[in-house]
Formats: C-alpha cells, sequence, structure tokens
C-alpha cells in the first residue's frame, strides 16, 4: 500500500475485548437468575455483532427481556500479540493515529502500557465529540495529520465502524478480522475492505515492512 498514514482503532484491534466481554456477560447471569447460560448469551452477541448491532452486549439483552445491566471493565482487556513489535516497525516507515470510540481515560492507559508514543496523533470520542461511523472524525484525524485521504489507511475490526466509513471518505482500509465482530459479512461492496488480515503481526506483509 503505498500511503503515509496507518489510523488504528482500539477495541478488539490492538486490545483484545474477550476476556472483558465474558467476565461481563458472567457477571450479569451469575447476579440474576436467567435461564440462560454465559456461552450462549455471548454466542448469541457474537451473532448480534454480526447483524451489526451498535452495541451486541444491549442487543443481546434485549432479546431475553433483561433490564439490568452490569459495567464494562476495561482492565479486563489484554493487548493483543505482537501489537509493540510491530508498531515498533511500522513507526520506522509510517506517520501513526488512533480515530476510537474510546472514553478519555483511554489516552492514560496508552501511555501506562507503553503505546502513547507509537501514535503521532490520538483520536477518541469522548474526547471529540464525534464517534465512529460519523465521517466527521475521519475527517479530523486527516486535518489534523495534514493528509490526503488517499494516502491513508484505516485499520479497524469492524465493517461498519471503521471500514464503511472510511472507504466511502477515500482511506484504504485493512479488515483485522478478529474479536467480536470477526463473523461480520459486507453487506455491500462499499463494506469490501482491500485488505483482510487474521493476527497484528500479518501488518507487517500488507504494508511491506521487514
Amino acid at each position: 500500500m503505498d500511503v503515509k498514514w496507518l489510523f488504528f482503532d482500539i477495541g478488539n484491534t490492538i486490545y483484545d475485548e474477550t476476556e472483558a466481554d465474558k467476565d461481563r456477560v458472567e457477571a450479569l447471569l451469575s447476579d440474576n437468575d436467567y435461564d440462560i447460560t454465559a456461552e450462549i448469551f455471548y454466542d448469541d452477541m457474537m451473532n448480534a455483532a454480526a447483524a451489526y448491532a451498535k452495541s451486541p452486549f444491549a442487543a443481546v439483552r434485549n432479546k431475553y427481556g433483561i433490564e439490568e445491566t452490569t459495567p464494562y471493565y476495561a482492565d479486563k482487556e489484554k493487548l493483543y500479540p505482537d501489537v509493540i513489535s510491530t508498531l515498533e516497525k511500522l513507526r520506522m516507515k509510517y506517520k501513526i493515529g488512533v480515530i476510537a470510540n474510546q472514553p478519555s481515560i483511554t489516552y492514560e492507559r496508552l501511555e501506562k502500557d507503553g503505546l502513547i508514543s507509537y501514535f503521532d496523533i490520538c483520536l477518541l470520542s469522548e474526547t471529540e465529540g464525534l464517534e465512529k461511523p460519523d465521517r466527521e472524525i475521519f475527517m479530523r484525524a486527516l486535518e489534523q495529520a495534514d493528509c490526503r485521504p488517499e494516502d491513508a489507511v484505516m485499520i479497524g475490526d469492524r465493517l461498519d465502524n471503521d471500514i464503511f466509513p472510511a472507504k466511502e471518505i477515500g482511506f484504504k482500509t485493512i479488515w483485522l478480522r478478529q474479536g467480536i465482530s470477526c463473523k461480520q459479512e459486507p453487506v455491500t461492496d462499499d463494506y469490501v475492505p482491500d485488505c483482510e488480515v487474521s493476527s497484528f503481526k500479518e501488518l507487517l506483509e500488507i504494508l511491506d515492512v521487514k
């Protein structure tokens, strides 16, 4: 890919949210007497994500008429393997940014985990007052980067939030097919990414970095 900037999502792209999601489900079901197992609930969440539910957790709660909820604990998330080593290599060739639907405190987490130094800009939905798939947050990132859309690639785990809106603007796109949205399928050609990978490390080959 002939680009100058790489823009990354955070959840299920850099951080694996699987354990956090499953712990949340188990907490919800253990605190209440529902006739459903955590395994079935999580499988339904994956199906909801495949159907483009904005919040798979909320969608499954609604499916079973569950009014109660439980908080999501981001400290249960884990970095995917090879994230830091891959970012180190990508940083030698590209400028790197973040476009993510995340709370402002995520910036502190990136600092704590030794990641923030790899990012030249970081746009978080709570800080920007915008969230994907709103195209304005992508345009704002391009403006801050002083980058044309055709010189940028968006890398994320969701076809609806990451690939589709970025592609419409003119970004190149890489779908990192992992996490709860891995069963999504393009609903139109506009949802088809330029490239698809199943692990963070595979980005090195796609982006021609040794």
